[in-house]
């Protein structure tokens, strides 16, 4: 049987992928400067770990056969991880409320004033329906 990734893990993934891009990012820059007529800086060769100077018209016009393949599969990993996140989030938030709202409160680290306000529900629902559910989950685990 498969084990699926929480949202947790998948969000370490896409951390560990980031990382990776940002290597071969770098590395792609390197080579780019190193063709240019002037010396390279250090600070002409550090890339941007947010990704918002990656543009893929200027990745198109800066082509390195060393590495756009590599480049090109990271991102579209990434891309296919974050839009599981957000398929999962849609898919807790219409059928597994229980769920949604300990991803909510435990990895979002939101309010219970904000996630009543998600669920569309009143003040205290959230906490009281959350309490319930440890406080069976602890029972559950006591007896077995």
């Amino acid at each position: 049987m498969e084990k699926h990734l929480t949202i947790r893990e998948v969000k370490n993934e896409i951390k560990k992928l980031e990382n990776e891009l940002n290597i071969y990012l770098t590395k792609k820059n390197i080579n780019l400067l190193k063709v240019q007529p002037k010396a390279m800086q250090i600070k002409d060769i550090v890339v941007d770990s947010s990704h918002t100077n990656f543009d893929s018209f200027l990745n198109y016009v800066q082509k390195d056969e060393e590495f756009d393949s590599k480049i090109y599969s990271l991102l579209a990993s990434i891309y296919s991880y974050k839009a599981y996140i957000a398929n999962e989030i849609k898919r807790m938030s219409e059928y597994d409320e229980i769920a949604y709202i300990c991803y909510l409160r435990e990895e979002e680290k939101r309010s219970w004033r904000e996630i009543d306000r998600i669920l569309h529900h009143g003040e205290n629902y959230s906490k009281v329906k959350y309490s319930r559910y440890k406080k069976d989950r602890k029972n559950t685990v006591k007896s077995n």
